[in-house]
């Protein structure tokens, strides 16, 4: 498996921006065009650019995708790191200057090439200055400008929610519930009470968040899903295929290892400390749905999730980082890589029947 800085979730992102813009830039355009005529009582289309109404669209459709490759890739690459910690009121006020410098720019090009292209009897800054400094270029500065700060806004939820939780809520999938074979990883930090006690609760609070953003990079190189942070644990998820699929539930579990290993400076530097962590992984049946009314989430049912959560509190036990269950080990024993150890068959508590356990280890220090 290819580690990547999470670059193929970032391009997705951009891409997505890309086609967002171009669709919107298009029911623009058609809005715009449409014009009426007092004198005869009619509506007719009226397109600036080009021949017809098709040259138009394209030549038209050039800044979106421009703006959105060159304008999405600077939003999603480096602006969205730089903002973070930021106040609201300083995220729109930097939105706002960046963002409207990139829509003119998009609208000047696009009369750059207007220009250059139609020859109407004018000359080249006559036909520039009239397809640029127009009441119709300031409507479309503004209403950009709105088009931006609610991508950027989006963004900022899709966030917050988790990669693909705000498509699945506003496709209505989890409107009624469905049983689905899911992962799940706990994923909880060793000695917090004592960490905590020693660095103090503020400075353990700021190594509690960086530890999520730099752990954050990892879950979403391994597709997983960020259910929930609970104090000082994070639940992961991945649907059944996509966990096994490339070991991703296990290569989850390392890629963190291995980032916080990279960052082992920085937190000894900021906080003194570099923390441990253990997990437990497990699969089987949930009910998923969407519950609440004024604070709505989508939420996982079953006896999976206390199932893995008795397996993580077994690692000091059994002096493992990692623990799998039986169902786990027997679909990716032969994953390279890993060397799997039978541990015990505990009944865990609230359980009627043994659960086999297993460490999970890896075999070298190379990622697959």
């Amino acid at each position: 498996m290819n580690w990547q800085p999470s670059f193929t979730y970032k391009m997705r992102q951009v891409v997505t921006i890309t086609l967002f813009w171009t669709v919107v830039n298009l029911m623009l355009e058609l809005f715009f065009a449409v014009n009426y005529d007092p004198v005869t009582k009619q509506h007719f289309f009226s397109f600036i650019f080009g021949r017809n109404a098709a040259e138009h669209f394209l030549i038209t459709a050039i800044g979106p995708i421009v703006g959105g490759m060159t304008g999405g890739a600077f939003i999603v690459f480096y602006q969205r790191e730089k903002v973070k910690g930021k106040t609201y009121g300083q995220k729109l006020l930097i939105h706002s200057l960046l963002y409207i410098v990139f829509v003119i720019t998009s609208i000047l090009f696009v009369g750059l090439i207007g220009a250059l292209k139609y020859q109407d009897g004018l000359s080249f800054w006559e036909r520039f200055y009239n397809d640029v400094f127009s009441l119709r270029v300031f409507r479309l500065v503004a209403a950009w400008y709105f088009i931006v700060i609610t991508t950027i806004f989006l963004l900022d939820v899709s966030e917050r929610y988790g990669p693909g939780t705000l498509r699945r809520t506003l496709l209505g999938k989890y409107h009624t519930p469905v049983k689905e074979e899911r992962i799940f990883m706990f994923l909880d930090l060793r000695s917090s009470t004592t960490i905590a006690e020693q660095i103090g609760e503020e400075k353990y609070f700021r190594m509690l968040h960086f530890f999520y953003q730099v752990a954050n990079e990892a879950i979403i190189n391994t597709r997983g899903e960020i259910y929930q942070y609970v104090g000082d644990e994070i639940v992961i998820t991945w649907k059944m295929e996509t966990g096994i699929r490339n070991a991703n539930c296990l290569h989850c579990f390392q890629a963190i290892s291995d980032a916080v290993a990279q960052r082992e400076g920085e937190f000894n530097n900021n906080f003194g400390v570099v923390p441990g962590f253990k997990a437990g992984i497990h699969a089987g049946m949930v009910m998923t749905g969407e519950v609440g009314t004024i604070k709505k989430e989508i939420v996982y049912s079953g006896d999976v999730l206390n199932t893995t959560a008795r397996i993580v509190a077994l690692c000091n036990q059994y002096g493992q980082p990692l623990i799998i269950s039986e169902k786990i080990y027997e679909a990716l024993k032969d994953t390279p890589g890993y060397q799997f150890t039978y541990l015990d068959s505990p009944v865990l508590r609230g359980k009627a029947v043994e659960t086999a356990l297993y460490g999970t280890t890896t075999t070298n220090t190379n990622k697959p």
